[in-house]
């Protein structure tokens, strides 16, 4: 199977999963995230047109730095304003986001959406870590 076609694969299963309402799988290139895969069930695309800086955003370069899954809502106290603007202008309220790595190579970064601010839960976490897991053997 090809990678766009896995990592493609893969952003449905976690939407579906999840019972989330879209997810975007992105390439890290130096600072820049840019969108290779994504699943948007009832929209067009999650694109709007241009890569993003990691270090713009606090906790994708947690997320990134440490290999460590991030959770947020836009109800959070200590939402970041970046990410919430972000969240808002692709209007969502909820994001969890986990790393990809491809053997060693920190290779990108998995971004699952709800339009409501319901929080990933601890099993859900677990559960697109184990998907996502499974995606990098796969690719491996």
């Amino acid at each position: 199977m090809r990678l766009l076609d896995l990592l493609s694969s893969t952003a449905e299963q976690l939407v579906q999963r999840l019972e989330a309402d879209a997810c975007a799988i992105s390439r890290v290139i130096g600072d820049v995230l840019i969108l290779v895969a994504e699943s948007a069930p009832g929209r067009e695309t999650l694109q709007l047109g241009q890569g993003y800086l990691v270090s713009d955003y606090p906790c994708t370069q947690e997320v990134l730095t440490t290999r460590e899954p991030c959770r947020l809502t836009l109800d959070d106290d200590d939402v970041d304003p970046g990410e919430a603007s972000v969240l808002r202008e692709l209007g969502f309220a909820a994001l969890l986001m986990l790393p990809l790595d491809l053997g060693d190579d920190r290779w990108g970064l998995v971004e699952v959406y709800r339009s409501t601010p319901r929080p990933f839960t601890d099993d859900e976490v677990r559960l697109a870590t184990a998907l996502v897991a499974e995606t990098s053997a796969a690719a491996g």
